[in-house]
């Protein structure tokens, strides 16, 4: 069976919540029935958000560092649960020769599958992906509207997704369903947990608005890819996301 492997650690709960949620949708009697994956949980990669909005450390370099270690391992395809990471998706298939699942595409493919009258989306995300335009650009192309966010409401996601980075699960429940709340009010479709904390969340929440998990998304191409139903997103120079020079 061939393997998927996955650059991780951003953070390790979200890595973990990739893992869990691939073994879940895998179809497996026995354990020899499970995919093979292997998972470079690497917590040192640093900040994304810090590096694209100013003043932190080149994620770049350690992306490219795990990308080619988990090559080098034989690997068929490479994956990462981390939507801001995605802002280097090109850089990084510039110097691997194996496809690249996107949970940006998988995440947009999910929307126009599962919702298609959806036309406004609100997007719960880092202020890095909000500030790269990480969805943006592909869901304008199928033709899906990002509401506009003020800076308060951006500082509030930010501060529930680093508790969650912190560990403290629950501690900002009663903020997070207040950013639902609003993105209800401003007329939202759907809502994409656009952050690979925030599906963590979900389980937590009555959300009066659907949720498209990204994760999750991301987990069921995966199963596809390694089963053979869909050879998907392998040529990532289709994909609208502006990486460094």
């Amino acid at each position: 069976m061939e393997a998927i492997g996955i650059i991780g650690g951003m953070g390790p709960g979200a890595t973990l919540d990739l893992f869990q949620k691939i073994i879940a949708l895998t179809p497996a009697q026995q354990d020899q029935d499970h995919l093979h994956l292997i998972i470079d949980n690497f917590p040192q990669i640093p900040d994304r958000t810090s590096y694209i909005v100013g003043g932190g450390e080149n994620p770049l370099p350690y992306l490219l560092m795990s990308a080619k270690r988990l090559e080098q391992s034989g690997v068929k395809a490479l994956c990462m649960p981390c939507n801001t990471a995605h802002y280097f998706v090109e850089a990084i298939r510039d110097k691997i020769a194996i496809p690249f699942i996107s949970i940006i595409e998988s995440t947009v493919e999910k929307i126009k599958s599962d919702y298609p009258d959806a036309r406004k989306i609100g997007l719960m995300a880092t202020r890095g992906t909000y500030e790269a335009r990480i969805y943006h650009d592909v869901l304008s192309a199928a033709g899906l509207e990002i509401l506009p966010l003020s800076e308060a409401f951006k500082d509030q996601i930010m501060e529930v997704i680093y508790t969650v980075k912190a560990g403290q699960l629950t501690e900002k429940l009663e903020l997070f369903n207040q950013c639902i709340d609003l993105m209800k009010d401003a007329g939202a479709d759907v809502l994409i947990a656009g952050c690979t904390e925030i599906p963590l969340l979900l389980p937590h929440i009555d959300s009066p608005v659907p949720f498209v998990d990204p994760t999750l998304a991301l987990a069921e191409n995966i199963v596809n890819f390694i089963k053979g139903e869909q050879d998907i997103y392998s040529d990532l120079s289709q994909l609208p996301v502006t990486a460094p020079t």
